[in-house]
């Protein structure tokens, strides 16, 4: 069953936006890309500020909780936790119980 992770998150005041982009294309092209599991991440921005909003798809639950755990220990993931206000991250997870496309 496919996991949806939906991380709300706070990039630090002085980091460009464009600058910010580049840090999460890093992230996911050096960790995410290559984690168990990892299916993809769309980023999403409100224009004039520093919130993000990240939406990642997992294969499990176990290989999202696995790669979460790692971020905190991957030199991978370093620049991308220097660049965003800790203590701003939100993190919700849910099952995917239907589809429907055009």
């Amino acid at each position: 069953m496919m996991i949806t992770e939906i991380v709300y998150l706070e990039s630090k005041t002085e980091i460009a936006e464009s600058d910010f982009t580049e840090i999460i294309n890093r992230l996911e092209k050096n960790f995410h890309s290559i984690q168990e599991g990892f299916i993809d991440t769309e980023l999403l921005h409100t224009p004039g500020t520093n919130c993000w909003i990240m939406i990642q798809h997992w294969n499990s639950l176990e290989n999202m909780k696995k790669s979460s755990s790692g971020m905190f220990k991957n030199a991978a993931t370093e620049e991308f936790r220097n660049s965003i206000n800790p203590e701003k991250v939100q993190i919700k997870t849910y099952e995917q119980k239907g589809i429907w496309k055009k």
